[in-house]
């Protein structure tokens, strides 16, 4: 084989491999946005539950003094992980890039696997932190609905 053929074969090997890079980053990410769709969705299934808005807008107003400190605290989580996730996704897109760099198969092959695994890392974590997150917020909105009244799965206040 030329050195010519050497290069060639080389830099297949290394374009497949920065493919299945691609590939898993790409897949990691649609899971972060998968999973926060299916949190927008679970919360507006809660706030549809809540009464018609009139009964909402009353409740909130009576619930403001309990719900703004925690939807502050939750809010800084949110932009602390947040920030979090836009550092791992540009430590993950530099991975990505750094594959092109590769001197041979074997190095390429392991910058590939470092890829696959901080993707898997990156998604286990967020996964992690969001359903913390969402069940804090959950627990936070449960407690305060509780404290003013229990309201039936269709929405509709339950007589004491």
């Amino acid at each position: 084989m030329s050195g010519t053929d050497t290069k060639k074969a080389t830099s297949a090997s290394i374009n497949k491999f920065f493919q299945e890079g691609l590939r898993s980053y790409e897949e990691a990410l649609k899971a972060g946005m998968q999973l926060q769709e299916e949190s927008v969705n679970l919360w507006k299934d809660l706030l549809s539950k809540l009464g018609s808005p009139q009964e909402f807008q009353a409740k909130l107003e009576s619930m403001t003094a309990d719900a703004f400190p925690k939807a502050r605290e939750r809010m800084e989580e949110f932009v602390e992980t947040f920030n979090r996730t836009s550092n791992q996704t540009i430590d993950l897109f530099d991975k990505m890039l750094g594959i092109y760099h590769a001197t041979s198969v074997p190095d390429a092959q392991r910058r590939v696997q470092d890829l696959i695994e901080s993707s898997l890392t990156a998604l286990r974590v967020n996964l992690h932190s969001t359903l913390d997150m969402n069940a804090k917020i959950i627990a936070d909105w449960k407690e305060l609905v509780d404290k003013r009244g229990h309201y039936t799965s269709t929405g509709q206040r339950e007589s004491a």
